[in-house]
């Protein structure tokens, strides 16, 4: 069953970072918006995979981690929104289908499961932001993004950091 739900999970999660529709590929040729764009899609799953782990987690340590996780990714989203604002790039302001599926898997899995689930998640979610950033970092030429790229990498490898008290 566990096993089923982290295929489920990392499967959801890979589709994060995929255009979802022949219009957001077309739109997210430009590096700079793409990044900002999925940055806000992983700000809002991560607002709320966080917030789930807050409350379902069995660990107090993990529910702490939840919390944080959601608090650094609100703030964190507030500077995407302001760069895609100033650069006219314009976000979905709602959380995708797949950040949708994603919460769904949180909220269903077994209380005895979650705390492993989230830390296996959160592991590979960050491996992927962690991604998308370098990304940035290497293709993107607006300063807006690239200062919210930095600020977010800072932010991954703090939660990467903690996820290592977990084993991950």
């Amino acid at each position: 069953m566990l096993t089923r739900r982290l295929a489920t999970v990392f499967c959801v999660t890979a589709a994060l970072l995929a255009p979802t529709t022949a219009a957001q590929a077309v739109r997210r040729l430009d590096p700079d918006a793409a990044f900002l764009r999925t940055a806000h899609q992983g700000n809002l799953a991560q607002i709320t995979l966080g917030r789930i782990a807050a409350r379902k987690a069995s660990s107090p340590a993990l529910r702490r981690l939840g919390a944080r996780f959601a608090a650094d990714s609100a703030r964190l989203d507030l500077a995407v929104r302001a760069a895609a604002q100033r650069l006219d790039v314009p976000l979905d302001q709602e959380p995708n289908s797949t950040v949708q599926q994603s919460v769904l898997v949180y909220r269903s899995a077994p209380d005895a499961d979650f705390d492993q689930l989230f830390v296996s998640s959160q592991a590979m979610l960050h491996e992927r932001a962690a991604r998308v950033v370098r990304a940035e970092l290497t293709d993107g030429d607006e300063v807006a993004a690239r200062q919210v790229a930095r600020r977010t990498l800072t932010v991954i490898r703090r939660h990467r950091a903690s996820l290592g008290q977990f084993g991950q």
